[in-house]
């Protein structure tokens, strides 16, 4: 390779890595700045927004998705857009953590319950789980599993996670893959 062939390859890394940059100060700036902008909402009515959304992405690869929403259930103080992109980001994840299950056994189900003060939304997928040493990192900044993957979809949703007061955690699925929780808190 000639020296003027390596010089066109590293300008082209350095304008990567500088636009890399700018995406991780735009995201951190969104999660440093952003304040929600709360309002009484229906957690059910964002959940059946989000799963409009990704239905089409679904089809495509043969996930069913399985709604079992309390109803009715309390408002909770929330930025819809904010809980939407959670919501989105975990569905999504749990349709990626599928990828090379069967179609037949690709099922999503979504769940919504009050437990004490606190509205849960469940995310349970039936991939091949988390193993232990991914377990520990997951909601790090700029940790993926993916190709593709920046690995801040985690960590942003725990973020609006706790900017809501609320929690989001997850745990080994019963059936197989991993069980995803995000909880808020119910207005008073």
């Amino acid at each position: 390779m000639s020296p003027r062939e390596l010089t066109g390859i590293l300008e082209k890394i350095g304008k990567q890595a500088q636009r890399a940059g700018q995406i991780i100060r735009r995201v951190h700036a969104f999660v440093r700045r952003s304040e929600p902008k709360c309002e009484p909402v229906d957690l059910n009515a964002i959940l059946r927004e989000a799963v409009g959304l990704v239905e089409p992405d679904a089809e495509r690869r043969g996930v069913n998705i399985h709604q079992n929403l309390a109803d009715p259930l309390p408002p909770v103080a929330a930025d819809p857009v904010m809980i939407e992109q959670v919501a989105v980001n975990l569905i999504r994840n749990g349709m990626d953590a599928m990828a090379d299950v069967p179609r037949a056994r690709r099922d999503l189900q979504l769940v919504t319950r009050l437990q004490d003060d606190m509205l849960v939304l469940s995310v349970a997928d039936r991939g091949k789980g988390i193993a232990p040493e991914v377990a520990e990192k997951l909601f790090a900044p700029f940790f993926t599993t993916k190709e593709e993957g920046m690995g801040m979809g985690l960590n942003i949703c725990r973020s609006i996670a706790e900017l809501h007061r609320g929690r989001l955690s997850f745990e080994e699925n019963p059936g197989g893959g991993t069980i995803f929780y995000f909880s808020l808190p119910v207005l008073p």
